[in-house]
């Protein structure tokens, strides 16, 4: 960081220089404009320091509006400034900063505050970046965290306070004056809302990173808070940061990981759970199943497992790490900021492999725990396996997945096999049109099944399981009824969005049908597409002139 020295009496002939260069570039229409960072509050008191973080576009210079706010470098550290030389402007490349603040007893009023402002210029142009507000004298405020034995122990400016993850980190706060908590990063939230004390009353309060936004919750956060008068006579601002999620632990949304089969293709994923009314149903997805991963800088890492009996017919394990080759097991990441990540499942040609069948484990774990698994994956305190010694002599100990895993970690187990063939169910009918006109009413349209080269395209774009045409001259009014749940529909004429003009949700509240209508006249081909919620069973339909 380059350094520039002021005496007082540069500091002002400067000023007048930056606002003679300032109105010049009014005029330089090729000058660009720069984004600023957003204007910050900060508030201390006499002989107290300051850190100000910003990130810059581009190279930068400070200046302070006022001889009691300076700052304090390398170069002029806090002894010297002490000693009255002081630093009124700095300067910098772009990309994120901290810079530290003095703050002098020069000038001040003891009845009132007094503000400063820091201006940042950047390509000639200026803003305010930060207000510096010296607090009038004798208002006082103290911040205490828990120590040990839960004794409270006082916490510095400098040191600040830390906002929990799942739970609240309790504080306490003592003032000799009414304040609030103001200017609080949009990432924290605060035990009921908000932070207000009366004169000398002790007030707890909780802080953590706020529920349900993994874009705040996956990274280290740090930000300021500002505990304020309602006179505007002080602000006391302290550092608050937030550590990150565990970067051990992690959460994913998804399908359950157990009761899946695998078509031997890999395109057909078939999860089969128990019924609330006792009967078996089946979930079907075509060729991936989605998760979306939450963890520490959205760092996560597979860990692929097969099981096979070993000669004894007891279970054996191998295993394959993220970047094995050999790994037949894939975990295809779409959007690491989101977490989005799809699994596969390569083909089993049973002839070829002299295989019948395969059972695998998707597991996926944070990186800071796969590295050390990879490193040791039968480790008895944290290896992928566990060793489960058998009580009668002479038999070896028998290998297992660790439990935890299975747990938190794992996404899949499946068979790949071949798969029965269909008894002429829900699947066999997978999509149903029925005439809503008035002189057709009731009646099955037909549509027909395209497959093959003539259904790739279709399949290509819209991740589509199955695609059907239907003649125009029939669709007058209708209504179309899928296997699924319908979370979402589309429907496109000559590469335009008319999906409002076509088709509508029902109006008797069935979830498992859209309504179609006036399309008997098209001139060229409706694509209308039927979602469910995973985006696994989309259906399209080809209303054809």
């Amino acid at each position: 960081m380059k350094k520039n020295k002021f005496t007082l009496g540069w500091f002002f002939i400067s000023l007048l220089m930056a606002f003679a260069v300032t109105a010049c570039d009014d005029d330089d229409d090729n000058v660009a404009n720069v984004s600023f960072p957003e204007k910050q509050t900060i508030g201390g008191v006499v002989s107290e320091t300051k850190n100000l973080t910003f990130d810059a576009v581009a190279d930068w210079t400070l200046t302070s509006s006022s001889t009691w706010c300076y700052f304090i470098t390398e170069e002029i550290p806090a002894t010297k400034a002490a000693e009255g030389v002081k630093e009124y402007s700095i300067s910098g490349r772009a990309g994120k900063q901290t810079v530290t603040i003095g703050i002098s007893d020069e000038g001040q009023d003891y009845d009132n505050a007094t503000v400063a402002s820091i201006i940042i210029n950047m390509n000639g142009q200026e803003a305010v970046l930060a207000e510096v507000t010296r607090n009038a004298a004798g208002r006082t405020f103290k911040l205490y965290k828990k120590g040990e034995g839960d004794e409270w122990v006082e916490v510095s400016a400098e040191e600040g306070i830390e906002a929990g993850y799942s739970d609240f980190n309790t504080y306490k706060a003592i003032a000799n004056f009414r304040f609030s908590a103001t200017n609080r990063p949009e990432w924290l939230s605060i035990e009921g809302g908000s932070i207000v004390g009366s004169a000398n009353q002790e007030v707890e309060f909780g802080i953590k990173v706020v529920e349900n936004r993994p874009d705040f919750s996956k990274y280290a956060q740090v930000g300021n808070i500002n505990f304020q008068d309602e006179e505007g006579k002080c602000v006391f601002t302290y550092s608050v940061n937030y550590k990150g999620m565990n970067p051990e632990a992690m959460n994913y949304e998804g399908p359950k990981p157990w009761n899946w089969e695998v078509s031997l293709d890999g395109k057909t994923f078939i999860q089969t759970n128990q019924g609330i009314s006792g009967n078996s149903e089946s979930n079907s997805y075509n060729k991936f199943v989605e998760f979306t991963i939450i963890a520490f800088n959205d760092e996560f890492y597979p860990i692929y497992v097969e099981e096979y009996a070993d000669w004894q017919g007891n279970a054996g394990y191998e295993y394959f790490l993220a970047d094995d080759e050999d790994a037949w097991m894939n975990l295809e990441v779409k959007d690491p900021k989101t977490g989005k990540a799809r699994v596969t499942v390569h083909p089993l040609d049973p002839e070829e492999s002299d295989i019948e069948e395969r059972t695998g484990y998707v597991f996926v774990f944070p990186k800071a725990l796969y590295d050390k698994i990879a490193e040791d994956p039968e480790n008895e305190d944290f290896g992928l396996f566990v060793s489960n010694a058998s009580s009668e002599e002479g038999i070896p100990a028998q290998k297992e997945l660790r439990y935890e895993y299975t747990e938190s970690n794992l996404l899949m187990n499946f068979i790949q096999k071949k798969q029965k063939e269909s008894g002429g169910g829900e699947e066999e009918k997978a999509i149903e049109i029925i005439s809503q006109h008035w002189e057709s009413y009731g009646q099955t349209v037909e549509c027909t099944e395209i497959t093959g080269d003539e259904a790739e395209p279709y399949k290509s774009e819209w991740q589509a399981a199955k695609v059907f045409t239907v003649k125009a001259s029939t669709c007058r009014s209708v209504r179309i009824n899928v296997p699924f749940d319908v979370d979402s529909f589309a429907a496109e004429l000559n590469k335009q969005d008319v999906t409002d003009t076509y088709c509508a949700a029902t109006e008797d509240g069935t979830t498992t049908a859209i309504d179609l209508w006036n399309c008997q006249d098209i001139e060229s081909e409706l694509t209308v597409v039927i979602r469910d919620a995973m985006w696994q069973k989309v259906t399209v339909l080809l209303v054809r002139p």
